[in-house]
């Protein structure tokens, strides 16, 4: 995909959102009339309550579309960079034309002819042949975000229907990078759907999730190959701590990373401390990881290149998740000692801290009339599928206390509440421990908030970039074995944490991705300063992204006070790397670097 023209496509593709809306109220009507002939019962409260049809609307298309929508929460989606395949104003005024055209269309059909459809596509997949690849784009987007919003809402059969249309234009193994994109949010969604059953949904999907977990330790091996974010983030990682460590004897350096743990990071850095006018340090690396053989490998590969540099090197291993570590106990078991200045690093970890803060605390649906999810299956779906779930299913599924809540007016969820908050007690375990530097590197993206449409338009626009990367990082590659490489990370990484977002509630939505704003937030108010990162650091991540041949495209950024590195696709911020200490412990941060 190419970024270029945003602006003049920025309006145009930004009205998808709009036009959903226009669509899911026409179809919303051709529904109230099915359930009318039905049952018999007579629906006109509900039809008038629709206000004014598709086509009344379109009156105003000139001046500035709707007013008011449909869903308020859709209001104003814009749109993102990464869907801009194509530029000028030619391009710009067919999207949207082609926008028109398929409300018109849809405004236009009968209650009857838009039964099962919930955009004026055919049933069948012979209309996918006539689009082009920029309409087959447009059209795809405005069915997520419709689809999106039947989930919200509960709308069995409607998400459905939207489900069944992107699959007819989406799949994993499509040429085009939108089309693979829309089918692993359609899987999420789709989950999200199910989770209305929770009993039903995990007998499902259990099996699935764990069939794949193999492959994961080779498709994160893939993306920091073909991504230059984590190679970014060790760099300057390994840039602070060997500042933060200038005149240090004994050196000890805890890796909490985990699964984004990388041996790499750690052989770079013996090659930076080799070059220390003061001579190498005695250095310690305790690492904490859930693999056994991880750290037996990692300890064996660190070792043997200690050796070679004529480094003293000692390896820990911590055979643990961060999120189920006891902090109470920290100091003994990752061994701090006296006399050793310490470091912590801790790489795309943090967040899932703030899962385990919410585990238990999930929320009941509450939408619809307050209709238990079987119902509102039922009522939404044929009457003998209805029967069978009212007569059947209702007095054998147990809906668990923390069952997705799908409706944009459910509560906000509220934490466990028994004992300390996951990620506090840790922060302030690690201030205990007096930390010389504290490196956090996480994803700049806000997949943390309470509603659901807001984390659905916000992962779209994320992982969007994130598939653009990798589509580019294959496509330069020129070897064979690229395509399978990247198809690898868009379905074992990439996708797992698209699941995680859209799907899930409660404990069981393991990314929760904040901004640095926001963490710096949360780490001041743990009593932790942040600790300035040198302009010097910058220029060695620029200089890494130059020699990879890696320029143009991506960008290394850093805030006003040099506080914080960003990692950039086409000026969009991914990832983030920031550096904290605790506050007040007046260390000297030598280097020529920023403090405060």
């Amino acid at each position: 995909m190419e970024h270029r023209d945003y602006h003049r496509l920025k309006k145009s593709i930004g009205q998808c959102s709009h036009m959903t809306e226009l669509c899911s109220s026409d179809l919303q009507q051709a529904l109230l009339h099915r359930d009318a002939d039905k049952d018999g019962i007579a629906h006109a409260a509900d039809a008038s309550s629709l206000g004014e049809g598709p086509r009344d609307r379109l009156k105003d298309a000139d001046t500035g579309w709707m007013q008011e929508t449909r869903s308020p929460h859709w209001k104003g989606v814009e749109a993102p960079t990464w869907l801009l395949v194509i530029g000028g104003e030619e391009h710009s005024n067919m999207f949207q034309q082609q926008l028109q055209e398929d409300v018109l269309s849809s405004a236009t059909s009968s209650p009857a002819s838009t039964l099962y459809s919930p955009t004026p596509y055919p049933a069948t997949g012979t209309w996918v042949q006539e689009l082009s690849s920029d309409q087959c784009s447009v059209r795809l987007i405005s069915l997520l975000y419709q689809c999106a919003s039947e989930v919200a809402a509960g709308a069995f059969d409607r998400a459905n229907l939207c489900l069944e249309h992107i699959m007819q234009l989406a799949s994993l193994d499509a040429p085009h990078t939108l089309q693979r994109l829309a089918a692993v949010f359609a899987d999420a969604l789709a989950r999200k759907l199910l989770n209305l059953v929770p009993g039903l949904s995990r007998a499902l999907l259990s099996a699935s999730a764990s069939a794949d977990t193999h492959l994961v330790p080779a498709a994160r091996r893939s993306m920091f190959d073909m991504l230059p974010f984590l190679k970014l983030a060790y760099l300057t990682t390994n840039h602070a701590i060997l500042e933060a460590m200038e005149g240090e004897r004994f050196v000890h350096i805890v890796d909490l990373s985990g699964p984004a743990a990388n041996a790499a990071q750690w052989i770079a850095l013996f090659h930076a401390f080799r070059g220390r006018s003061e001579g190498t340090p005695h250095l310690r690396i305790t690492a904490v990881h859930e693999s056994k053989e991880f750290l037996a490998g990692m300890s064996a590969v660190l070792a043997r290149e200690a050796e070679a540099f004529d480094i003293p090197f000692q390896f820990d291993a911590v055979e643990a998740k961060l999120e189920d570590m006891d902090f109470d106990a920290l100091r003994h078991n990752l061994r701090v000692r006296s006399g050793e200045a310490l470091a912590v690093s801790v790489a795309l970890q943090l967040h899932r801290l703030l899962a385990a803060d919410d585990a238990g605390g999930g929320r009941r649906y509450c939408g619809a009339g307050g209709l238990t999810p079987l119902q509102i299956i039922a009522r939404s779906s044929p009457s003998s599928f209805g029967e069978l779930l009212e007569r059947d299913l209702n007095t054998r599924l147990q809906l668990s206390p923390d069952a997705s809540g799908l409706s944009p007016q459910s509560p906000m969820f509220s934490p466990a509440g028994q004992g300390r908050p996951k990620l506090g007690s840790f922060l302030s375990a690690v201030k205990a421990l007096c930390p010389k530097i504290m490196v956090v590197t996480e994803q700049e993206a806000n997949h943390n908030g309470a509603l659901f449409h807001e984390r659905f338009d916000e992962a779209l626009n994320y992982y969007g970039s994130l598939f653009d990367c990798l589509e580019c990082a294959a496509a330069a590659a020129h070897r064979g074995s690229a395509a399978e490489e990247r198809a690898r990370v868009e379905r074992a990484v990439l996708g797992e944490e698209i699941r995680s977002i859209v799907a899930y509630e409660g404990g069981e939505r393991k990314e929760r991705h904040e901004r640095a704003r926001q963490w710096a937030g949360r780490m001041e108010a743990a009593g932790m300063e942040r600790v300035g990162l040198s302009y010097s650091g910058m220029m060695e991540a620029r200089k890494l992204l130059q020699s990879c041949g890696r320029g143009g495209s991506y960008e290394v950024r850093h805030d006003a006070e040099g506080h914080c590195f960003f990692f950039c696709w086409h000026k969009k911020p991914l990832y983030a790397v920031s550096a904290w200490r605790p506050a007040g412990a007046g260390y000297h941060h030598a280097g020529g670097a920023r403090s405060r």
